[in-house]
């Protein structure tokens, strides 16, 4: 190939991978967002990134990158569409059941409307666009430099503000966005290790009605056990916040025989403290009740007279809350039976365990505090390739993904079970265009019936629940593969 072509060829790899930096914001959801492109989707992520010249490695596996024999780019957009459904009860502080309520203009509770008693519980879900993408180019016969942008982590939950479950979440979705860049050396031909470092954006929305009346009427103040009505005014608070941090992976590749690789990577995990700003939509009588004296007497508002020290400001106040990215280890391994057909197996820990609050705070005060206590968790893949055609290659792939709750914390803004990947694929090389793969995956998430049992934190009114929750998600995904 003359020098203008390669030229020609590496502006478009570039033009391929850059593509990302103008991509529409990421919505991720879940818990762990997988950082493949279409290929992996199809495998339900079996093998990682050992399977030949899979340019996800410069994420994944970046030693791995070692053993890529070209200039390869990797652009993928993925579509999610999770569904869930709470069906049960749910009540006030003091047992009385919480039934949906109409909304009124504002979207506030209608204290005018008649009260829906329905036992339907609610719906929540999403739909969501995420784009990936990868790069790798070898250098020389040792080294090979990797780029990428991933979502590396997500969540993501939407609640009818009008639901049962609207004491304990409406919306939540937390989005972080990666830059990654990565080396590896080829140490031999059998042996390669490597490295990378990641810059991210974290982003997070949540919004949370608050029962003014409920929690004044639970605290450890004078104020408790005042029998308080509850769902009486409308008061929502928003809280928005975002940071920037920075973390490193690593991980090694071992061809033990001309047909197996196994590989072993590692994630650190990344300190994220995000800072913004709450405010609070407020109707006119819970406005009084966080700005008015209180009618109990004191110098201070009612909220303020049931919990000392805490101040709400309805017009806005600086907010921060500590969301840190948990570490992962996983070991994979490929065997390439024929030129026809290859399998991988996958095993994945995620060290959720560090994760044991959310809590909000605003300067020295802590407004709220969510128990969550994540335990550590594993997910085991099974899947691979059959090429079919010169041209065509067929995937299929099973995975088990566990989930981090706990029965005893588990709530409405991330109500999860273990989960069942069940995934096809197919890839085409287009050969009317030299080094183009175009790869499309559909994947479809059997997750486990799971209790919500769980009482709300006095500062957000003291609501019960107990009923189940069901939900289901499928994922689309598209890449466009260009080796040069």
């Amino acid at each position: 190939m003359n020098d203008k072509k390669r030229q020609v060829r590496v502006l478009l790899g570039l033009a391929l991978i850059g593509e990302l930096l103008i991509a529409l914001p990421v919505q991720a959801g879940g818990f762990s967002t997988p950082t493949y492109g279409a290929p992996g989707w199809g495998r339900a992520f079996a093998g990682g990134s050992l399977f030949r010249n899979d340019p996800s490695s410069a994420y994944n596996n970046p030693a791995a990158m070692a053993f890529v024999d070209r200039n390869i780019a990797q652009f993928t957009v993925d579509y999610a569409r999770i569904r869930i459904k709470y069906k049960g009860d749910a009540s006030d502080y003091a047992g009385n059941p919480i039934s949906t309520t109409p909304l009124d203009s504002d979207g506030f509770p209608d204290g005018s409307a008649t009260t829906v008693n329905t036992n339907d519980g609610g719906q929540g879900g999403f739909t969501a666009w995420l784009p990936t993408g990868f790069m790798v180019m070898p250098l020389g016969d040792r080294f090979a430099f990797g780029l990428s942008q991933v979502v590396p982590q997500g969540m993501r939950s939407t609640w009818d503000e009008d639901s049962k479950l609207r004491g304990f979440a409406v919306d939540t979705k937390i989005e972080t966005v990666g830059l990654t860049g990565s080396l590896s050396f080829k140490v031999n031909e059998r042996f390669s290790i490597g490295g990378g470092m990641i810059v991210q954006h974290s982003k997070g929305f949540v919004s949370q009605n608050i029962d003014l009346l409920s929690a004044a009427a639970v605290s450890d103040s004078e104020l408790g056990g005042i029998p308080f009505p509850s769902d009486v005014g409308g008061a929502l608070m928003r809280v928005k916040v975002d940071n920037i941090s920075a973390g490193w992976f690593t991980g090694v590749a071992w061809k033990p025989t001309d047909k197996d690789t196994v590989g072993l990577n590692y994630h650190a995990r990344i300190k994220n403290r995000m800072t913004g700003k709450y405010n609070i939509h407020a109707d006119q009588f819970s406005y009084n009740l966080m700005t008015q004296p209180s009618p109990f007497g004191g110098s201070g508002t009612l909220v303020g007279t049931a919990y000392p020290g805490l101040e709400l400001f309805p017009d806005g106040a600086r907010a921060s809350t500590r969301l840190d990215i948990p570490a992962t280890a996983g070991l994979d391994w490929v065997h390439r039976f024929n030129d026809r057909l290859t399998l991988g197996a996958s095993v994945v820990w995620t060290q959720w365990s560090s994760f044991k609050d959310l809590t909000l705070t605003s300067g020295d005060v802590t407004i709220v505090s969510i128990p969550y206590n994540y335990k550590d968790t594993w997910m085991y893949a099974l899947g691979g390739d059959f090429r079919a055609t010169d041209e065509l290659t067929l995937r299929a792939g099973l995975a088990i993904d566990q989930t981090p709750t706990r029965n005893s914390t588990r709530d409405p803004r991330i109500p999860d079970g273990d989960r069942t990947f069940l995934s096809l694929g197919a890839g085409y090389e287009v050969k009317a265009v030299e080094g183009l793969t175009l790869d499309v995956a559909y994947s479809h998430q059997f997750v486990q019936q799971v209790k919500l049992k769980t009482r709300n934190v006095d500062r957000l009114g003291a609501a019960n629940l107990d009923g189940k929750v069901n939900a289901s998600g499928d994922v689309v995904s598209l890449s466009a593969t260009y080796a040069f």
